[in-house]
């Protein structure tokens, strides 16, 4: 599956209107089993954006997470964030919603719609 397929599902299956400007996606990652998503610094400080939506598929289920930019603004120290790209690393364990990278290992399971 791919992000607009992704988004499509999302959309129809939960009444949402997502796009890809206000949405990141990630199927499991090949080598480990996690969601690996890199979200830009510049989009969680935009002023008219509340809202990163995150599509995480595993191979039963495509997973809607609604995370809040105040959620990651106030967290950002406990994140992984490559300065270089100018974004926040996330490895979300695929069992438990766990951040699994960066100095604090913050749970995303209350995000899941």
């Amino acid at each position: 599956m791919n992000k607009r397929e992704a988004i499509d599902l999302a959309n129809n299956q939960y009444n949402a209107s997502l796009t890809t400007s206000n949405t990141h996606f990630s199927n499991i990652n090949q080598t480990k089993s996690v969601w690996w998503l890199e979200i830009p610094i510049s989009k969680i400080k935009l002023d008219t954006l509340t809202d990163i939506n995150l599509l995480l598929k595993d191979k039963q289920a495509l997973h809607w997470l609604k995370v809040s930019t105040a959620f990651l603004k106030g967290n950002l120290q406990g994140f992984k964030v490559r300065d270089n790209k100018g974004v926040i690393c996330l490895e979300l364990d695929i069992n438990t919603f766990y951040n699994i990278v960066g100095p604090a290992r913050v749970s995303f399971k209350p995000f899941i719609q």
